[in-house]
């Protein structure tokens, strides 16, 4: 069977309107796409570059992630830090309220000792983020990078603080004072070893603020001895809240550190973003004229075939007449 043979005009209106159909379809693909370059077949060019752009974003959004989980384990420190010092604040209270207090109320002043002494143990340990504390160890350490390169990490190095030592609570101490059974603060280490330094006699080992009278005791100190150890106990927590303020400020300028680089991280991100885009992103509004247009041009060329089919029926019609 031969091919159907079509006037020149028919050709190029069939022709037309293929043309017509293919930018209809790019155009409806644009429209429900939203892009330009959907595939390498688009613009090859275009197409990897916002690729490329594109992964280096979404590893600066998990670099971001794992930023954020590193302010938060810190603050978790920074929490334990600020309600240290709370308890040491009232440490520092019970120590200077017992100073020439009365027999039942240095009784009562060693319970409360022990008690605020055996929390701030418990509430360091408690201080923890997904397994990492940073308040009790100082060879804990938390390692935050920030991309790909090897040099751009962060350590932040953890405290002891129920230890001894310049990471330590009580700086100074020569024995941890947080060596009790029970984890508290053991009662003769913070009292007496701070106190007993300028007091005439080292040997004493007090276990109670009812020792520290200088009368009504069997063997009760001197004045001169008592005062010594109150001077020194308070100057001691006075050092330690020093300390916490010290190691509370340390922490909070990481943290600034951090989130510095956590909106950094963000805002790189969201430049990389826009970049793709721009290389792969539609002007919906354009191509919605476009698919007017299209649709307006398709229907010119129907309207063109039926002109010619038309004509073509005339003449038939003159044909049959004759």
């Amino acid at each position: 069977m031969s091919d159907i043979t079509l006037t020149s005009t028919e050709r190029t209106t069939l022709l037309s309107l293929q043309q017509v159909t293919s930018l209809q379809n790019r155009t409806q693909e644009r429209l429900n796409t939203g892009k330009k370059v959907n595939s390498a077949i688009d613009n090859a060019s275009a197409y990897f570059q916002s690729a490329a752009l594109n992964t280096r974003s979404t590893e600066f959004t998990q670099y971001k992630s794992n930023i954020d989980q590193s302010i938060q384990s810190i603050n978790a420190a920074l929490t334990g830090t600020s309600e240290v010092e709370t308890l040491l604040n009232d440490l520092l209270g019970v120590v200077q309220n017992a100073r020439g207090g009365s027999t039942s109320q240095l009784v009562s002043a060693t319970t409360q000792f022990k008690n605020i002494s055996q929390q701030l143990d418990q509430l360091v340990k408690d201080a923890n983020y997904q397994g990492l504390n940073l308040l009790t160890s100082s060879s804990t350490s938390l390692s935050t990078q920030f991309s790909n390169r090897t040099a751009a990490t962060f350590n932040v190095s953890g405290y002891n603080l129920l230890g001894t030592g310049s990471r330590a609570i009580f700086t100074a101490a020569a024995a941890a004072p947080f060596s009790g059974s029970s984890g508290a603060v053991t009662f003769s280490v913070l009292i007496n070893d701070y106190g007993s330094t300028t007091a005439a006699n080292t040997s004493v080992s007090v276990g109670g603020f009812s020792q520290l009278v200088t009368s009504g005791v069997s063997g009760g100190l001197a004045a001169t001895q008592v005062a010594a150890i109150f001077n020194g106990s308070i100057n001691a927590i006075d050092n330690a809240i020093s300390q916490v303020e010290a190691i509370t400020a340390s922490l909070a300028t990481n943290v600034d550190i951090l989130n510095a680089r956590s909106d950094f991280s963000a805002n790189y991100s969201n430049t990389l973003t826009n970049g793709s885009n721009a290389l792969t992103l539609a002007d919906l509004n354009t191509e919605a004229a476009n698919s007017t247009a299209l649709a307006l041009r398709q229907q010119l060329g129907i309207q063109s075939l039926s002109t010619s089919s038309t004509q073509n029926s005339s003449i038939l019609t003159l044909l049959r007449a004759s």
